[in-house]
């Protein structure tokens, strides 16, 4: 299995539409643990599943969270600048290093829920296991509005004789 691989290229997907990207799918399974440990993992999902291990971190030693969030927030700025790198897309109001950073958490609260849980019905595990799910699809949408009106700069024809 190729690790670093971006993008399943499914039809509508931020992965069809930004192969550069990683889509929803991919940064869940980073929040998972099961990519995004490796180096030549693409950077988004490697910084996905860094600030899930932060929020599970955060959770456990809430004295650090001061420290935490300011780890945090120097992945989202580089998330941030990483896309704005490759995309060329100007500033946006909604970050796409804080949408990671929000599937992060959502991630990690729901899975501390369900293990958790004295029954698997419980209505909390399954509001936050769809949070979890829209926040994912949702980042297609994100990366369309970021991404997907820019268009490259024209190029200048040479000045001088014809």
């Amino acid at each position: 299995m190729d690790r670093g691989a971006v993008g399943t290229g499914a039809p509508g997907t931020a992965a069809e539409l930004h192969p550069g990207i990683p889509d929803g799918h991919e940064l869940l399974a980073a929040c998972c643990g099961h990519i995004g440990d490796q180096a030549d993992d693409h950077p988004v999902t490697r910084a996905a599943r860094q600030l899930a291990e932060l929020h599970l971190v955060r959770r456990r030693s809430p004295v650090r969270a001061a420290e935490i969030d300011c780890r945090r927030r120097e992945i989202v700025v580089h998330i941030d600048r990483w896309v704005s790198d490759r995309t060329g897309a100007p500033a946006h109001a909604r970050s796409l290093g804080a949408a990671v950073d929000g599937l992060a958490a959502a991630q990690v609260r729901a899975t501390v829920l369900l293990r958790d849980a004295e029954t698997v019905d419980d209505e909390r595990i399954r509001a936050a296991w769809f949070l979890v799910g829209s926040l994912a699809n949702w980042w297609g949408e994100l990366v369309e509005q970021h991404v997907g009106n820019v268009r490259p700069y024209p190029r200048r024809r040479p000045r001088g004789p014809r």
